[in-house]
C-alpha cells in the first residue's frame, strides 16, 4: 500500500508553507511515492498568517482541516495550559478519525501535542540539531551552539513523544561550523568574549548576531533535503518503526539503527545539499555533482522494491533484496577490475566509510560510485531529442543504451519474433517449444532512457550511443568479456547465467561499465534448470495478473514510446500473496549466498526453494 501521512502546521510564517508546497510537488511529479490525505492547520483562514495560502497549493485530492487554537477555550489556555492541550488534541483526534494514514508530519506546528496524542500516532518532527544536540526553539539551539563553540550543527527528524525534543531519532545530517566562511565570525566572537560576557552579547543581539545567523543559514539549507530523503525512505519502506512511543525502534535497510540514520551521504553537506534521484529499485545520492567537464561522486542506495515490464516500483517489498543486489554487484565489479575492466564502482559504504567488499563484516545496501551526467532525454512530440541530450551532457555521460548479452533463447523471448532460428546460427526450421542454447553468445542493444526499452539494430545503436565507432566496438568486446567472467563465477557455484544486461558511460574519454552488474535483476540466473531471477516475478504476473500485463502492453503500444505511458493503463498491478512474496525474497538472498560462496543472508538453500517455486510457476516457464 502507498505510504500515507498527514501534515500538521500552524503556518504563521512562510517556511512551513514552502515545505508543504515542495512535499506536494515531489509527490505530484513522482519523486515521492506517498499520499497526503489531509493538511491540518491550527490557524483559521481569517487569522493572521499564511494558512489561506494552503488553498492555493493543496489540490482537490486532499482536505484542509482548519481548527483555531487561538479560539479554542482561551480562558482555559490561560489558567491550565496542560489541560487545554489535552482537550484541544482530543478534538483533533475526532477531526482526523475518518482518515487512513501511517504517520503525521509536524511542519512548523507551534503547539506541543498532548502526551496521549503523541502516544496515539507516529508524529515526525524536524528539530534543528543532530541527535544529542541542544533542545529548544531553533534560535535557542543556534545560540547554544555558538556558546559551546560547537564543531558541527545539523538537524534531525525524530518521533515527537511526551519527552519534548527527545524522541527516537529517525534520520539526521551534520554540517561543519569550521569551514572557511566561519573563521572570521569565530575570531570576532572570541575577541568580544574577552571584555563582554556571552549573556550580554546574547541579550543585545538575540536576533541579529552574525555568527548565530550564519549557523542557522547553513543548518536550514539541509532541512528540506533531510525531510524529503526521510520521507522517501519511509515511503519505500527502507525505514520502518517497530513499537510505539518511547519504546519505538527504527529498522533501516533491515537492521536496527540506534541514534538515527545518518543521511549526509545522500544529501551532501555544507553549501551543497543535492536531491536524491529516485529509481524503481534504487536511488542515487550525489555527494559531488558532475559537471559538463568532469565526473562527480555519489552512492547507490538499494531498496527492497522490484520492477517488471518497465512499470516502475511494484506494490511489494522483498526483504533483503536490495542488500543482496549490492553485495553481488560489488563482488562482480571488483572481479572486473582485476580483469582490467574499468567501472564506476568505488567501494561499498559501511558505517560511514567506503571499503572494499572483502573488508565488510555485514552486508550493505549502499555502494559508492563515480557519477556522470545524465540529462533528461526530451520528447519533442514526434521523437526523442538525442542531440540535445549529448549537448547538455558534455564530456562525461551515460551512454543511453542497454547492452544485452544472450546465451540462450527461452520460451516467450522477443528474439523468436525478431529473428528466425537460422539467422542466429541454429539448425531449426521453426522455433522449438523448449529453450534453445545459442552456438555463441550474442549482443543486442536497446534504448535506455525512452518511455520503454526499444530494440535497436546494428545501424541504429551506434547512432544513438553518442560514441565513436571504435568505442562502440569496445562496448561490444567488453560485454562479451564480462559475460565470460560472470558465467565462469556462476558455474563454479552451481549456477548458470542465460543472459544479462550491461550499461556503459563515457568518462575521461574512456568507456566504463556502470549501473549494476551480475545480479538476478540484470541476469537470468538458473539453478538446476530452474529460473532463480526476476523472471519468476514476471511469470507470476503473466499467469495471475494477465489483465494488468495486457493493459501494460496496450499502453506501451498506444503511447508509441512516449514517456508517461503508465498513466494510460486501465488497471494497476496487484500485490503478491504474502507466501509467494516471502519466497521470492528468500530466493534473492539464497542466490547471493550461493554465488558469493558466503552466507551473508538468512535463507534456506536453493535446492529447497526451487521446489517451492515450482508450485507457483507459470505455464509459460522461463
Amino acid at each position: 500500500m502507498t505510504y500515507s501521512f498527514g501534515i500538521f502546521g500552524s503556518f504563521g510564517g512562510k517556511n512551513g508553507i514552502k515545505l508543504v508546497e515542495r512535499i506536494l510537488t515531489e509527490i505530484r511529479e513522482g519523486r515521492l511515492e506517498a499520499n497526503v490525505p489531509f493538511v491540518f492547520t491550527s490557524c483559521a483562514f481569517d487569522e493572521p498568517g499564511n494558512a489561506p495560502r494552503l488553498r492555493e497549493i493543496v489540490g482537490p485530492e486532499m482536505d484542509i482541516i482548519p481548527f483555531s487554537a487561538r479560539r479554542f477555550r482561551p480562558q482555559l489556555f490561560c489558567t491550565d495550559r496542560e489541560h487545554w492541550r489535552v482537550l484541544y488534541h482530543r478534538e483533533i483526534v475526532n477531526l482526523i478519525s475518518g482518515y487512513q494514514f501511517d504517520a503525521i508530519l509536524l511542519v512548523g506546528y507551534m503547539l506541543f501535542t498532548s502526551d496521549e496524542f503523541s502516544r496515539r500516532y507516529h508524529l515526525f518532527n524536524l528539530h534543528p540539531a543532530p541527535p544529542g544536540g541542544p533542545q529548544g526553539s531553533w534560535r535557542e539551539v543556534m545560540w547554544k551552539l555558538a556558546e559551546e563553540q560547537a564543531e558541527v550543527a545539523g538537524a534531525q527528524v525524530h518521533l515527537a513523544t511526551p519527552a519534548w525534543d527527545a524522541g527516537l531519532p529517525i534520520s539526521y545530517f551534520t554540517v561543519s561550523l569550521r569551514s572557511e566562511g566561519f573563521a572570521s565570525l569565530w575570531e570576532e566572537c572570541q575577541r568580544r568574549l574577552i571584555t563582554e560576557p556571552f549573556s550580554q552579547i546574547k541579550a543585545a543581539e538575540y536576533e541579529t548576531n552574525p555568527l548565530v545567523n550564519k549557523i542557522r543559514e547553513v543548518e536550514v539549507r539541509g532541512e528540506l533535503p533531510l525531510l524529503l530523503a526521510t520521507l522517501r525512505h519511509l515511503a519505500n519502506r527502507d525505514f520502518r518503526l517497530e513499537g510505539e512511543g518511547e519504546k519505538a525502534r527504527l529498522v533501516a535497510f533491515g537492521r536496527e539503527v540506534r541514534g538515527g540514520y545518518n543521511i549526509n551521504d545522500e544529501i551532501g553537506s555544507g553549501d551543497h545539499f543535492p536531491a536524491v534521484t529516485v529509481g524503481s529499485v534504487k536511488r542515487l545520492a550525489i555527494s559531488k555533482p558532475p559537471t559538463t567537464s568532469g565526473a562527480g561522486e555519489g552512492s547507490f542506495l538499494f531498496t527492497d522494491r522490484y520492477s517488471v515490464f518497465d512499470w516502475g516500483a511494484m506494490p511489494d517489498l522483498l526483504p533483503g533484496k536490495g542488500a543482496s543486489l549490492c553485495m553481488m554487484s560489488a563482488y562482480n565489479f571488483e572481479t572486473l577490475k582485476r580483469a582490467g575492466i574499468t567501472t564506476h564502482y568505488r567501494g561499498v559504504r559501511s558505517s560511514g566509510r567506503t571499503v572494499p567488499y572483502n573488508e565488510l563484516a555485514h552486508a550493505s545496501a549502499e555502494m559508492a560510485i563515480t557519477v556522470v551526467n545524465r540529462p533528461p532525454l526530451v520528447w519533442t512530440g514526434s521523437g526523442y531529442d538525442y542531440p540535445r541530450y549529448f549537448h547538455e551532457a558534455g564530456r562525461d555521460f551515460l551512454v543511453p543504451l542497454e547492452v544485452i548479452y544472450r546465451r540462450t533463447v527461452p520460451r516467450g523471448s522477443s528474439l523468436r519474433t525478431r529473428y528466425t532460428p537460422g539467422a542466429l546460427g541454429l539448425d531449426h526450421a521453426i522455433w522449438p517449444e523448449e529453450e534453445v542454447v545459442l552456438p555463441h553468445p550474442m549482443v543486442e542493444f536497446f534504448t535506455k532512457l525512452e518511455g520503454y526499452d526499444r530494440p535497436l539494430d546494428r545501424e541504429q545503436a551506434p547512432r544513438l550511443s553518442g560514441v565513436s565507432e571504435a568505442l562502440f566496438r569496445e562496448m561490444e568486446e567488453i560485454t562479451l568479456q564480462v559475460e565470460e567472467i560472470l558465467s565462469a563465477q556462476a558455474r563454479k557455484q552451481g549456477l548458470e547465467i542465460a543472459d544479462g544486461k550491461l550499461e556503459f558511460a563515457v568518462c575521461h574519454g574512456k568507456i566504463i561499465v556502470c549501473d549494476v552488474v551480475g545480479t538476478p535483476d540484470e541476469n537470468r540466473f538458473q539453478f538446476s534448470g530452474h529460473p532463480v531471477n526476476k523472471e519468476v516475478l514476471r511469470n507470476y504476473h503473466r499467469s495471475n495478473n494477465p489483465q494488468w500485463v495486457e493493459a501494460v502492453t496496450q499502453a506501451k503500444r498506444a503511447h508509441a514510446g512516449r514517456p508517461g505511458w503508465q498513466e494510460g493503463c486501465t488497471c494497476s498491478p496487484l500485490p503478491l500473496p504474502a507466501e509467494f512474496r516471502d519466497l521470492c525474497a528468500a530466493v534473492y538472498r539464497a542466490v547471493a549466498n550461493r554465488y558469493l560462496g558466503r552466507k551473508w543472508f538468512a535463507a534456506r538453500e536453493l535446492e529447497k526453494l526451487v521446489g517451492e517455486l515450482e508450485e507457483w510457476s507459470s505455464p509459460l516457464g522461463s
